[in-house]
Formats: C-alpha cells, sequence, structure tokens
C-alpha cells in the first residue's frame, strides 16, 4: 500500500502558482515604473537647474556691461572736468582785456576789441552807456587801474557801443583784431566774463543753447552789471557781446560779435 507525504497533500497548485507570479509581475513593474519616475524627476531637476545657471550668467553678463558702461562715464565725466579745469588759463588771460565801464546811472562790462594806432577801442552794450549825461565813462578792470574813455558810437538797433581809449592798458590783449569769426553752434562751450554787481572778474561757464541772427543764447550765469561783456569760445574767440538774461530763469542772450561790423566798425 502506498503512502503519500503530508507535503504532497499540500503542494502548490497551479492557480496559486499563477498568482504568485502575479504578484511578481506587479512588484516588477511597480520598481520599473519607479525608477522611471525618478529619473525622469532627476532630468527635470537638471534641466531647471540648467536654465537658472544660464540665467546667473546672463545677469553676470548683464552686470560686466554695465560696469564697463559706468566706467566708460566716469571717464567721459573726467574728460568734462579736465576740459572746464582747463579753461582757468584762458580766463586769466582774458581777464586783463575786461573792463567795468562806470557811467553816471551805473555800471556794466566792455572789453578791448582792437587797436588801431595809439587808440585801443572797448566793445560793450549800448543800454550800457545809453543814460550817461556826458560823452565820457570810467574803465577800471579787477587788476587794478582806471581809465577815462570816449563814447565813439552806439548802434541801437543791435544795442552795441564801442568806446575809444587813448593810449594801450598794460596787457589788455584786443579779443577782436580779426573780425572773422564763424558763428557758434548749439552745445558749444561758452565763457562768459563780467563785473555782475560790480563784482569786477566774475567768469561763468555755460554751453550755447540756440543761434539766430541776432541773439545767441546761453545757459551761462549773467546778472546786472555783466551786459558787454565778452562770451567767448574754449579757444578764447569772442562770439558774441552779453546784452541781456532773465534773472533766476538760466538763460542770457548775446548779440553776435559780426554785427558790431554793421555800424561801429569798418570790417
Amino acid at each position: 500500500m502506498a503512502y503519500k507525504s503530508w507535503e504532497d497533500d499540500h503542494s502548490a497548485s497551479p492557480a496559486l502558482k499563477l498568482a504568485m507570479a502575479g504578484v511578481l509581475v506587479v512588484g516588477a513593474a511597480a520598481l520599473v515604473f519607479s525608477w522611471y519616475t525618478y529619473q525622469h524627476q532627476q532630468t527635470l531637476v537638471q534641466a531647471e537647474r540648467d536654465a537658472r545657471l544660464a540665467q546667473v550668467a546672463n545677469l553676470r553678463s548683464q552686470v560686466d556691461a554695465l560696469k564697463s558702461k559706468d566706467v566708460s562715464l566716469n571717464g567721459k565725466l573726467q574728460a568734462v572736468a579736465t576740459k572746464q579745469h582747463d579753461l582757468a588759463p584762458l580766463a586769466r588771460r582774458v581777464l586783463k582785456s575786461v573792463f567795468t565801464v562806470h557811467t553816471d546811472v551805473g555800471l556794466g562790462t566792455g572789453f578791448v576789441g582792437w587797436t588801431d594806432g595809439d587808440s585801443t577801442y572797448v566793445i560793450t552794450a549800448r543800454h550800457v552807456v545809453e543814460g550817461n549825461l556826458g560823452g565820457y565813462v570810467t574803465l577800471s578792470r579787477a587788476g587794478g587801474g582806471s581809465w577815462s574813455g570816449a563814447i565813439a558810437g552806439k548802434d541801437a538797433k543791435n544795442d552795441l557801443a564801442v568806446i575809444r581809449l587813448d593810449g594801450h592798458p598794460a596787457g589788455a590783449a584786443p579779443l577782436w583784431q580779426k573780425p572773422d569769426r564763424k558763428p557758434p553752434e548749439q552745445g558749444d562751450e561758452l565763457l562768459l566774463v563780467g563785473s555782475p554787481y560790480g563784482l569786477e572778474g566774475t567768469v561763468t561757464t555755460g554751453v550755447v543753447s540756440r543761434v539766430t541772427k541776432k541773439l545767441i543764447q546761453t545757459d551761462a550765469a549773467a546778472n546786472p552789471g555783466n551786459s558787454g561783456g565778452p562770451a567767448l569760445d574754449k579757444s578764447g574767440h569772442v562770439l558774441g557781446v552779453l546784452v541781456s538774461g532773465i534773472l533766476g530763469s538760466g538763460l542770457s542772450f548775446a548779440v553776435p560779435i559780426a554785427r558790431v561790423c554793421e555800424s561801429l566798425r569798418s570790417c
């Protein structure tokens, strides 16, 4: 008689084996899916990291560009400051040729335009000498000295006048001996010299704001007493004669120097 072991009685049936195989397949699939999900997430993280690094590099490039522009701007500002500093020798030279014009009713400014023989001709604004009772005015300058001058001519149309001195004040070189001057352009630098409120030898700078046939507009500061003073370029050439300004507005006006040739000088 044959006997069966306990194990033979309890061996796994085909259905159980199939179920166990399904569990193993599902577990393997879950592991594969988890691995895929992890790898996908790692790819997304790496892509995000690369994008952020690219943004940082771009920002650094922009910062470097701004720094470069800042250096360039500082260089330009330094050049402007140097140019302004270079006006100091010009101002010292021109001051010797600029006078305060004293009249019976007030004062203004004048400058040596040209010389002819033993005479020195000082250009000023007509309204500076218009109210004078006599034909003579007194001139003085920051370096000292006093001279008597005769009013040699007036031009009401252009608000200009000429004063003649006998002799040549020491160091007062003519600023407009050669009358051929081209008109300035907008943006050109200007130097104004005069006696605002009687403060002899005052120098201010600015630029040409506007140019017309009759007037040169500038933002250089001017006050009562500056009228008749020269407006010069950075090379020391006279561009115009200051005739008016609007207090507190930053607007000053000069008559183009060439208009002296209309009736006061043979050019």
